[in-house]
């Protein structure tokens, strides 16, 4: 998709948390080398141990990194939405990561090509500052979700899921089938089955042909396990508190 010109860009530009962040003259930089791109569901934005072509700061829509577990199988450890980055690796100097990068709920984001974005970091100090607090996020968030994947019911991490994702994307309602959140949480698709099921007797869901609507979020976070408020105060330490 070809950039559209700056000006038309800032109010989308910003609705990235951490280009919203930056000083003007920064931001400005970014614009005009980025590309607004759409993010189309299953998208892959990188592969595990492929070279690594661009940096997305996501729009709106949802990304997840998938550890993977077998050629086509992977479990999350990590959900990116309008709060964050994808492509940490080119940050870090990294060619490649060991980790895929899907689309799981289709959006836009800012794209910029690895040369570019490296180029760019040296005179970008305030985005260099946050990508040090977003890397701390990243590995905060993917050491709960292994902590929760191996303690935790899979009723209470379907509950943590679903608020994250809800969360992201600023919406109670969300595209979704069974079998991408069995994927998502590593787990049988009947065994989601019956979580959500669990769930949406107790009136705090309602499931329906690939869409999953929260209806009653006080209760979906009582029954989620305190993963989920550990990862939003750390997301909200780092991203909120820039001092």
């Amino acid at each position: 998709m070809t950039a559209p010109p700056i000006d038309a860009m800032n109010d989308t530009v910003t609705r990235n948390r951490l280009l919203a962040a930056l000083p003007v003259n920064e931001l400005e930089l970014v614009e005009s080398r980025a590309t607004l791109v759409t993010l189309n569901r299953r998208d892959v934005l990188y592969d595990a141990g492929q070279p690594l072509e661009h940096v997305h700061f996501i729009v709106d829509g949802i990304v997840s990194i998938l550890s993977l577990v077998g050629e086509r199988t992977g479990v999350e450890t990590a959900t990116i939405g309008r709060e964050g980055t994808v492509g940490m690796a080119a940050f870090h100097g990294v060619p490649s990561a060991p980790e895929r990068a899907i689309v799981q709920v289709p959006g836009s984001a800012y794209r910029l090509d690895v040369a570019d974005f490296r180029e760019m970091l040296p005179n970008t100090p305030s985005l260099e500052a946050l990508l040090h607090r977003y890397a701390v996020v990243m590995f905060s968030l993917a050491s709960q979700n292994s902590a929760c994947n191996r303690k935790h019911s899979i009723e209470a991490r379907c509950a943590r899921w679903l608020l994250m994702v809800a969360d992201r994307l600023d919406t109670s309602t969300m595209e979704l089938t069974h079998d991408f959140v069995a994927q998502m949480l590593g787990v049988r698709r009947a065994s989601v089955t019956e979580a959500l099921g669990a769930l949406e007797k107790q009136g705090l869901i309602q499931t329906g042909r690939g869409r999953i609507t929260v209806v009653q979020r006080e209760g979906l976070e009582a029954v989620s396990c305190a993963c989920y408020s550990i990862i939003r105060n750390v997301m909200k330490g780092m991203l909120d508190n820039q001092n």
